[in-house]
């Protein structure tokens, strides 16, 4: 089973939904610690401006589990997509006009106050959108003690094997030769995407005919397998 994970972040870009696409399964890491300037709570929209959702006060420490949106989360984002989308904007998307309506709708119809579930619904939207069929799962809580590759490997043992693991190159930090992985049976194989944009999906959404298509990327050259590696 190739297997991939990731934290619910908000509308991320479109190496997250490349691993999707080409995952059996994508578990959705819901216990893992939230990270204020991370990625859970904020993206960036038409070249790197930010575009944040507003959080309920809490302690440094939450999971993301325990992170709560406030009652105007939906409508701040969806502001920020018409400033970064539609005619309201330096640069309209090409497709704003066929689809910015259902996405703003979407975003409207969000009742949750769960910042995964606000996120999760956001994903589950988008990924119909695309065209990607893969099962979301929602990752087991890690074992008491277990932080990085010993974690992932203790949320990924939930489902059944033999496992290969999908990762981004950005793990390679934590993963270094990925031996903790080979001493379990597992395979790691690396993401071969070639974004066109770092910023959220929607910029793809919004200015390709056909999103999947630039969503499914990759890079084609040794020259730049070698770089992604």
């Amino acid at each position: 089973m190739l297997y991939a994970a990731h934290q619910p972040d908000l509308l991320p870009y479109s190496g997250f939904w490349y691993k999707m696409a080409k995952a059996d399964v994508f578990d959705l890491k819901i216990w893992d610690q939230f990270v204020n300037r991370g990625y859970q709570r904020r993206v960036t929209m038409r070249g790197g401006l930010w575009t944040s959702l507003p959080l309920e006060p809490g302690s440094t420490t939450d999971s993301i589990f325990d992170k709560r949106v406030k009652p105007e989360a939906a409508q701040v984002l969806a502001d920020c997509i018409v400033k970064r989308y539609s005619k309201k904007s330096h640069k309209k998307g090409m497709f704003w006009d066929e689809r910015g309506d259902e996405v703003l709708e979407m975003v409207s119809s969000i009742r949750t106050d769960r910042l995964w579930q606000f996120n999760l619904e956001l994903i589950l939207f988008m990924r119909d959108k695309l065209g990607i069929t893969t099962p979301i799962g929602l990752g087991q809580p890690v074992q008491e003690g277990l932080r990085g590759a010993e974690g992932l490997i203790s949320a990924m043992q939930a489902w059944p094997g033999p496992h290969t693991y999908l990762s981004g190159t950005g793990a390679r930090v934590y993963m270094g030769d990925c031996a903790e992985f080979t001493e379990k049976g597992i395979s790691v194989v690396w993401s071969n995407h070639d974004p066109v944009v770092g910023d959220s999906i929607l910029d793809v959404y919004f200015d390709h005919e056909d999103p999947l298509a630039l969503v499914l990327r990759e890079k084609t050259t040794p020259e730049e397998r070698v770089e992604a590696s």
